[in-house]
């Protein structure tokens, strides 16, 4: 008999039914002992089965559902309850919000939306995997997907573990070989499942390769006209019905997944995965027709499919019905959006959300702290506090997640991620808003690289669930760099139209005024800013960094002066500081001793690679090559993240080559390359500031790549980023062409590729305007293009931030010299060769210092005494 609402099992309050199927039902329930609502599947006996099949039923259900409890992936149901009570199986789980995958199919939904659903799926089938998992049921009614676009696959109480150990890398997967093998839906079963010849993990990408079809088209991709056996003997015999409304590389991996030899298939869910990331990294385009299907009946299958079908007999599976989402009661954390359009608006700023509820009086004190502190834009405290908060009680999953939000702002991301699986394990204690939020973060702080995209899709979904929420509308904002000016302008008045005390709302919003050319309105904000928040570190960072931007190094002095009093443990404050005395030309032993002091406090906070910036930037910047490149070399293998590990390395690359030690710069570029994960490569998705092609050049001078294997590397990096549109075209032009430059050849050619990728050289994002023209000026300085490259010469090296890239700058210092003196202005290349001189005059070894010296002495330069 079915429980009744209100009925107790075990420590469970039956509220109502979710779901019924041959041998069970799925209950919404509430936990009585830890306060939290789930879905209790009961296993109920099936009449027709004998004792023992039944107790061989139920103990492979709690066997297989303890081995999925071990599962932490936001993309997998988590179990928290496994047991038998009286006789009767059951698993507690997490409810999935959301609709099922059926619901999706045959609905006009966009492009990106179907393939990122379908990514989704992959990993964390993936996911399940290298747990030695196989799912055996996955068909679109086991596959939830949330409002806010959270794909959750549902239901392993089918799923078989591997009796050996699945390799964690997922290339290599061993085989389950027995009686039980063939159990799912008829539809998404694989042909080894039906013909008993065992399965591994493969079966579940031959079900994927059935979902994905429907997805698309609509349609099953093998026959069900004519019933179960009719649909058997269509999976066994037929090729797959030819895809119409996909694009060309989709149908293609499509077809794969379902090819009847598992061995034809892919290796993995993670390169499915991996695969369809490519087409959310660069939209795909739209469908072409595919070919009529042949007239000739269809190919033979492979030879075991053309073996006698195996009768089967009817599946009782238990099918999961998914509610909408839950509505919490007020003071879970919930605010109701507004029932109609005259409807006021609730506005929440973030102090105003509910506090989690803890039993610790330290851990409510710290998190309070910290939510202040984001809104008066100081993440370094926010951080801090976090921290204190999730320590005083373990259990808070606000903190952990919060945690994860700020500390993501270090170089150290390992530490952000561990706090949002912790946040993640502990979801059940979250309400509605907050465990949205959750699921909205993960594609930034689980995925890797992070795929802010897919993070801004969802918080817009969300935002409109809680159109008065302030938190909500700002990491709308992240990253800065992926959104042109006028709309991070538009979100900043969002922001301050709901809380006008957002500090960082204030900043971003000086941010976006800059780079629209609209300084004084940007200082404006910034000064409120300061009203709102005295102590904001993200607009004294916004503040200094105008001075910088302009060249004022007497100007920032004071600045950040002022920011050391205000927050004395804020490294990038000593850092500003650094840069302002270095500019300004002040003795070394006073700008080592800040240096010093700045790297120690970034590594405290977990800014480790902004501490090697400044401490490998003073060392090239006065002459100290060989501590420069110690520090550089040091820093590869501890950065704690491939992607932060890419900055000391390119470094190093840098110093070696300005040394002229190039076979040796290509050998530290190769070993990078060698280290890297796929995380390096998808970053051409942005296709600016990508280190990648900078280490491929490295390795080609060095003798390491042939000349024709590195052209058709470059010339297929480029072709992905043009395809992605103007900006990134000129993205890759700079990472690919111009950077890599050294010699006429090879600045001509990299002037000649510009009109192939229809961009114009200055049109880049201004907070990346130096870096662009210093490298706009080497280019047309090297073609020979003098007039042309001195107006970029002179703004690369008319800056206060030359302590951060100090060879790029001196090297630039140099070519304005050469530049000044082809006009015959001996005077100004004088003062140009004298500023190379005075940090690197002692420097034998430098390409750059040896040649300035030669030109001071060919012109007959009065020597300087300083910088």
């Amino acid at each position: 008999m079915r429980f009744s609402g209100g009925e107790t099992f075990g420590r469970y309050v039956i509220e109502s039914l979710l779901g019924a199927g041959g041998m069970g039902e799925v209950y919404r329930a509430r936990d009585t002992r830890l306060g939290r609502r789930v879905a209790l599947k009961v296993l109920r006996k099936d009449a027709d089965l004998s004792e023992d099949a039944w107790t061989r039923e139920s103990s492979r259900m709690l066997r297989e559902a303890r081995a999925a409890a071990g599962l932490s992936h936001a993309g997998v149901v988590a179990i928290y309850d496994v047991g038998d009570l009286d006789g009767t199986a059951f698993i507690a789980m997490e409810i999935a919000e959301g609709e099922p995958l059926r619901a999706l199919i045959g609905r006009d939904e966009p492009l990106p939306r179907k393939i990122q659903v379908l990514h989704d799926i992959a990993r964390a089938l993936a996911a399940a995997h290298q747990a030695g998992l196989v799912h055996r049921d996955v068909k679109p009614e086991n596959i939830v997907v949330s409002a806010a676009g959270a794909v959750k696959v549902l239901d392993f109480g089918i799923a078989r573990g591997l009796d050996r150990e699945v390799d964690p890398t997922g290339r290599t997967l061993e085989v389950e070989t027995n009686e039980s093998s063939f159990q799912g839906t008829p539809a998404y079963t694989s042909p080894e499942q039906i013909t008993g010849e065992g399965y591994d993990a493969r079966v579940d990408q031959f079900a994927f390769g059935v979902v994905a079809h429907e997805l698309f088209e609509g349609e099953l991709p093998f026959r069900a006209d004519k019933g179960p056996a009719g649909l058997i003997a269509s999976i066994l015999a037929d090729e797959p019905r030819p895809m119409t409304r996909a694009p060309e590389g989709i149908r293609a991996l499509v077809q794969r997944a379902l090819a009847k030899d598992p061995a034809a298939r892919f290796p993995s869910m993670d390169a499915i995965a991996d695969e369809l990331a490519l087409f959310l990294a660069a939209p795909a385009p739209e469908p072409h027709p595919a070919p009529p299907p042949p007239t000739n009946p269809p190919t033979p299958a492979a030879p075991r499919a053309r073996r006698a079908l195996v009768v089967v007999a009817a599946l009782a599976a238990l099918v999961v019905v998914v509610g909408v989402f839950l509505r919490e009661k007020p003071g879970e954390g919930t605010q109701a959006p507004p029932s109609g359009s005259a409807a006021p608006l609730l506005k929440v700023a973030i102090t105003d959300l509910p506090l989690p509820a803890t039993e610790s009086p330290e851990a409510r004190i710290a998190y309070r702290e910290g939510v202040q502190a984001l809104r008066d834009a100081s993440w370094t405290t926010a951080r801090a506090a976090f921290d204190r908060a999730r320590k005083a009680d373990p259990s808070l999953a606000l903190a952990h997640l919060r945690y994860a939000m700020v500390a993501s702002d270090g170089d150290d991301l390992g530490t952000a991620r561990e706090a949002y699986r912790r946040a993640f394990l502990l979801r059940s204690s979250l309400g509605d808003r907050d465990r949205s939020l959750l699921e909205a973060m993960e594609p930034f702080l689980q995925r890797h690289p992070p795929d802010f995209v897919e993070m801004r899709r969802r918080l817009v979904l969300l935002s409109d669930r809680y159109p008065g929420d302030a938190e909500l509308v700002y990491w709308q904002l992240a990253p800065l760099d992926q959104h042109p000016p006028a709309e991070l302008l538009a979100l900043t008045e969002r922001c301050l139209a709901l809380d006008d005390r957002y500090a960082d709302c204030w900043q971003t919003q000086a941010h976006a005024l800059v780079a629209l050319g609209r300084v004084d309105d940007a200082k404006r904000a910034l000064d409120r800013c300061f009203d709102v928040s005295p102590a904001a570190f993200d607009c004294i960072f916004e503040r200094a960094s105008l001075e910088v931007r302009e060249g004022r190094c007497a100007g920032l002095e004071p600045i950040a002066r002022s920011w050391i009093t205000r927050e004395p443990e804020v490294g990038r404050a000593h850092g500003f500081l650094a840069a302002a005395l270095y500019g300004q030309g002040r003795p070394d032993a006073e700008v080592r001793f800040v240096v010093d002091i700045a790297t120690q406090k970034l590594r405290a906070a977990g800014h480790k690679r902004d501490a090697v910036v400044f401490a490998c930037g003073f060392a090239a910047g006065t002459g100290d090559f060989e501590g420069a490149l110690q520090i550089a070399e040091d820093a590869e293998g501890a950065a704690g993240d491939i992607d932060h590990e890419a900055e000391p390395a390119a470094r190093h690359v840098l110093l070696l080559q300005e040394l002229g030690r190039v076979a040796e710069a290509g050998r530290v570029a190769q070993s990078f390359l060698a280290r890297q994960t796929a995380s390096l490569r998808s970053r051409a998705a942005g296709c600016f500031g990508n280190p990648e092609p900078t280490f491929r050049d490295a390795a080609h001078r060095a003798g390491l790549v042939s000349d024709a294997a590195h052209a058709a590397w470059r010339d297929g990096w480029v072709a992905r980023c043009a395809a992605q549109g103007p900006a990134a075209a000129l993205g890759a032009w700079y990472d690919a062409y111009a950077v890599p430059a050294s010699t006429p050849e090879e600045a001509r050619e990299a002037l000649a590729a510009l009109p192939r990728l229809g961009s114009r050289p200055d049109g880049v994002p201004y907070d990346r305007d130096r870096l662009a023209a210093a490298q706009r000026g080497k280019v047309r300085f090297l073609a020979g293009e003098m007039a042309e490259a001195l107006p970029d010469l002179v703004q690369s090296v008319s800056h206060c931030g030359m302590l951060m890239d100090p060879v790029i700058y001196l090297q630039n210092q140099r070519r304005l010299g050469a530049a000044r003196e082809s006009r015959g202005e001996k005077g100004l290349a004088c003062e140009a060769y004298e500023a190379v001189l005075s940090r690197w005059g002692e420097a034998k070894d430098s390409i750059t210092a040896r040649d300035a010296a030669r030109r001071v002495e060919a012109l007959g330069c009065e020597p300087r005494r300083g910088p």
